[in-house]
């Protein structure tokens, strides 16, 4: 999805409460303050801010995988 959302839709296109955004602002969730004070997100930032946080492999799996290692030796 292309373009700018204020902080109500680009919270519903990431699937949060509205309460949330203004943490991930201050946690560089690239945005842009108008001179009237709006906050506009692009939905590309808010894709890669989310990049951040995924993983490539669950890690449950990885720390069960683990723990019965353990338990087996």
């Amino acid at each position: 999805m292309n373009g700018w959302a204020k902080t109500k839709a680009a919270a519903k296109y990431a699937g949060v409460s509205d309460r949330t955004f203004p943490p991930w602002l201050k946690d560089g969730l690239r945005h842009s303050r108008l001179p009237s004070g709006s906050i506009l997100i692009r939905y590309t930032a808010i894709n890669e801010f989310l990049e951040h946080y995924s993983n490539d492999h669950n890690q449950v799996d990885e720390i069960v995988k683990q723990t019965l290692q353990e338990f087996s030796r």
